[in-house]
């Protein structure tokens, strides 16, 4: 009777939308709304909110589920259906005008690929950075790569050893260079565990990227240290897909990558006009 209770307190009880973190406004001008990675924050988009206008576009960026200045509740099981759900309802509050234009890092792009299958009258083109996807958790995505096998076990690892999780995350940080991204530490732990698996490992990139009509760009480096080349490529059978190659480029939104993405976003046809859509 406890629980019923609580389950039905549960379907009034108001849910927090995410954290803001930078938001140059406008109403009248395109959006682009940007998700970060896996342990990191909207700051992982400093470098590329310098190198785009705020006079030609609304720029948002937001702190996902779990991590920087959002809510992370014990209770949630952090899939992409979550997160996708809370980037919604925090889009709703901001009432952005549709369809905006959906940036995604890492495991955000994963969670804005699934954006685009499920909300397909929300996104006008969707920029998918650094996506990892690994084939041994798609089904659809018949690829033979040993290096694809050594990202899962390793995933599977660092998400179930949380003192391990939180020194590598600090290794790599350190390897890399970066200031944000993989920060996993006693406050992010249990969403870090729970993305970690039930959005990147337990994923469903290929059906997702499959099943939408949406103009899809993945842009990638040829440095980066998270992909899987030829899984990426195998999304280039679909026609609303295109995909760019960045040399000397690694997993990061460094400076390089970022000027390269601007300049994407930058030179789109499709982007004239986006502010008078409804």
């Amino acid at each position: 009777m406890y629980r019923l209770f609580q389950k039905i307190v549960g379907l009034f009880k108001l849910t927090p939308g995410l954290h803001v973190g930078f938001d140059s406004g406008g109403q009248n001008k395109p959006v682009i709304i940007m998700l970060h990675g896996i342990g990191a924050t909207y700051h992982t988009w400093d470098g590329l909110i310098k190198e785009l206008s705020a006079d030609r576009y609304r720029i948002i960026a937001l702190d996902l589920l779990g991590f920087g200045d959002s809510p992370m509740p014990a209770d949630c099981e952090y899939t992409v259906e979550d997160h996708a759900k809370y980037v919604r309802r925090t889009i709703k509050k901001l009432k952005v005008k549709k369809p905006f234009i959906l940036v995604g890092h890492s495991m955000g792009s994963i969670i804005s690929a699934h954006y685009c299958r499920v909300y397909p009258n929300d996104v006008r083109r969707a920029y998918l950075l650094s996506l990892p996807i690994y084939s041994k958790v798609e089904k659809n995505l018949k690829v033979s790569n040993v290096l694809n096998d050594v990202y899962i076990k390793a995933y599977n690892l660092i998400s179930q050893k949380k003192d391990f999780a939180i020194k590598y995350s600090k290794h790599l940080r350190n390897l890399l260079r970066i200031e944000d991204g993989l920060n996993v530490d006693e406050k992010t732990w249990h969403s870090f565990s729970l993305s970690l698996q039930n959005t990147i490992i337990r994923q469903h990139v290929y059906f997702d990227i499959k099943n939408t009509d949406t103009p899809i760009h993945i842009i990638f480096g040829s440095l980066d240290e998270f992909l899987v080349n030829e899984n990426v490529n195998k999304l280039g059978i679909f026609k609303h897909v295109k995909i760019t190659k960045l040399p000397a480029v690694n997993h990061t939104i460094n400076s390089r990558f970022a000027k390269s993405v601007a300049t994407i976003i930058n030179d789109d046809n499709d982007l004239r006009g986006a502010g008078n859509d409804q």
